[in-house]
């Protein structure tokens, strides 16, 4: 690689002055393979450098490099060093402009329409979010899909000799999987414990579907006689009344397709809080439909009849994390605000500095990872009872429910679900922390966006960010997003107020939102009575008593549990990408900005030590929230 001056002068020119240039630079975009050099230029003749231009020669494809930052270092002139953040093939430090305000504005313009071309929208599924129609190359992350494939064919070697049809024998069998390479997740009881069950909806990972129950489901066969049992002497008026009761409703699973011939239920569970506070199951339907083969399981019928219905419960409940919670709506959903981003906002504009970061590998992981996912015959397919096309079906039906400014806000969501207050539920790990690092999120964009928009009518002003508030909620078929609940009036930003809240909960998803549906797979999923992915046969239809054994025939075979545990292992782990706030390239230059990422950043270290304590006093530490393992962005 040649460095050649192709530097922009701006100022006073300076005589006799030797300047130093560091240079970071990761080769095919491997960490392992990091490196950094230093150049000298004797006596230029420029002022301050406001940017420098690489170029490398020869063919570009032998050697892929991906430049991290170049940084202008100390001199006897006393001239203030800059660093230039990387930006696609060029390390050049933009200057932060608004349109309105952007010396070159035909040049500006120029870029966004190439940047259009190379950001085009493809809904690769009728009915689902929609997503990049390629990959650019200049987004595409080779090393990160290496390491992963890597690791998955690694440990495929290592358990081709596990992979047989043989039944498990009891339970012990089962537990015996786990072992070097596969150590056992924190609880191995959930399963066969009800407080255990209760707090898999607070500090699971699918922690966003409890509600407050203000009434029965008419499609819950209940009766005040049926639950009073369960009551501890209270009245089913009263639990209702003193908010006392919960429910889960998977109705968006009726009726959905599922694969290889699984079963996948429809269930309707209802939760009590007793006087102890802790948060219990107390009556299970598995279907929509009331029926004499679909009764109402609760806490006093036999043992394992009462297991079978919580495990089939959870088994529903991890079709919807996977298809939704998961796949659909932190991965794709956030894919297209990228492409959106990519395409109306230039580099040099201040809010693509803000969320850049965020976005970092999404497209990349998708196009790669959640392709092998979700093909036929892959994961979804092959250790999931929704299956493939099931898991499409589910993403397709709830993109008429997400709304950005709801089920994407986090104070909204637990507020429309009624668990906002701690006096309705007292031990809800996730919300706790995760509005923690949320108010921090909030607080950043805040700031940020009062820097470069000192009044709304500037903001009024701003073409790329109004045409960029506009294309998010234009129906897909008309060449938008189709996003619900985008804040705003008639398609325009009329207030900074609702620009700050749409970037706080883009920012957010694609950070804390992932890290809470996507690092605790390991945990729940890889003991299989725990959180089954897939379960084979049929669930209860009746009343009779059950057996150990006839949970042993319903957890699926140990060859799939296998496969399942290679890749929620893989996806659990913290190996990719910076911890919140620290980003893989900063694209923010500027003091003032500097000074709020800073800002920003002693937050953050003040929610993890506040996460570290609260941590000190559970019975069960919750980590997943904890910013220090929070990446910026979707990036597993």
């Amino acid at each position: 690689m040649s460095l050649r001056q192709g530097v922009k002068r701006q100022g006073v020119k300076r005589q006799g002055v030797k300047r130093r240039m560091d240079a970071s630079s990761e080769q095919d975009g491997s960490p392992s393979l990091k490196s950094g050099f230093t150049f000298h230029i004797d006596n230029p003749n420029w002022g301050d450098v406001s940017g420098v231009q690489l170029r490398k020669q020869g063919d570009g494809e032998s050697t892929r490099w991906n430049i991290e930052s170049i940084t202008e270092g100390e001199n006897a002139s006393g001239v203030k060093p800059q660093t230039f953040s990387a930006i696609a093939w060029s390390a050049y430090c933009e200057e932060t402009f608004l349109p309105q305000n952007d010396p070159n504005p035909e040049r500006r313009k120029d870029k966004l329409l190439e940047q259009r071309k190379l950001y085009e929208y493809e809904q690769r599924q009728e009915g689902i979010p929609c997503q990049v129609k390629k990959v650019p190359k200049l987004d595409k992350a080779h090393y990160f899909w290496a390491a992963l494939q890597d690791k998955v064919g690694y440990l495929d070697g290592k358990l081709q000799v596990f992979w047989n049809g043989e039944e498990w024998t009891d339970l012990n069998d089962v537990k015996n999987i786990l072992g070097c390479l596969f150590p056992a997740p924190s609880d191995l009881t959930r399963w066969d414990d009800d407080i255990k069950f209760g707090m898999q909806r607070f500090a699971g990972t699918n922690n966003e579907m409890i509600r407050l129950c203000t009434k029965i489901p008419e499609k819950l066969a209940v009766t005040a006689e049926m639950l009073k049992p369960f009551l501890q002497n209270d009245t089913l008026r009263s639990a209702l009344s003193n908010k006392r009761l919960f429910v889960i409703d998977h109705s968006i699973l009726n009726k959905c397709k599922s694969g290889n011939g699984s079963v996948v239920c429809s269930p309707i569970a209802l939760f009590y809080r007793r006087n102890d506070d802790k948060i219990v199951p107390i009556a299970i339907q598995l279907f929509q439909d009331n029926a004499d083969d679909n009764p109402v399981f609760f806490p006093s019928d036999s043992k394992y009849t009462w297991i079978l219905a919580k495990m089939w419960f959870n088994n529903a409940d991890a079709c919807v994390h996977q298809s939704i919670s998961h796949l659909g709506y932190t991965h794709i959903v956030m894919e297209g605000f990228a492409v959106s981003v990519h395409r109306h906002l230039s580099q040099s504009h201040p809010m693509f500095k803000l969320i850049a970061p965020h976005f970092m590998y999404i497209m990349t992981i998708n196009k790669l990872a959640c392709g092998i996912l979700l093909e036929k015959g892959g994961f979804i397919d092959t250790v999931m009872s929704v299956g493939t096309e099931g898991a499409f079906e589910l993403i397709r039906r709830y993109r008429t429910k997400w709304r950005l400014n709801v089920e994407g806000t986090l104070p909204a969501n637990l507020k429309e679900r009624g668990v906002d207050s701690p006096k309705v539920v007292s031990d809800y790990p996730f919300r706790d922390d995760a509005l923690l690092t949320y108010n921090a999120i909030l607080q950043y964009v805040t700031e940020y966006v009062l820097l470069y928009y000192p009044s709304d009518d500037v903001l009024s002003k701003d073409r790329e960010i109004q045409e960029w508030r506009a294309e998010l909620d234009i129906p897909i078929e008309n060449g938008g997003l189709g996003v619900l609940g985008v804040e705003g009036v008639d398609g325009k930003f009329t207030s900074r107020d609702q620009l700050i809240q749409v970037v706080a909960s883009i920012i957010y998803t694609c950070s804390a939102g992932h890290a809470g549906v996507n690092f605790k797979q390991y945990d729940e999923y890889a003991f299989p009575m725990n959180y089954p992915s897939k379960l084979r046969g049929k669930p209860p239809s009746d009343k009779r008593s059950h057996s150990e054994r006839d949970v042993l025939k319903a957890i699926q075979d140990r060859s799939d549990q296998y496969r399942l545990l290679t890749i929620v292992k893989i996806l659990s782990e913290h190996s990719f990408g910076k911890p919140l706030g620290n980003f893989e390239i900063d694209y923010v230059c500027e003091q003032k900005a500097l000074d709020i990422v800073e800002k920003f950043r002693e937050e953050l270290k003040k929610v993890h030590e506040t996460i570290q304590e609260r941590n000190n006093k559970r019975p069960i530490r919750y980590d997943y929230m904890d910013p220090i393992l929070i990446p910026n962005s979707i990036s597993i």
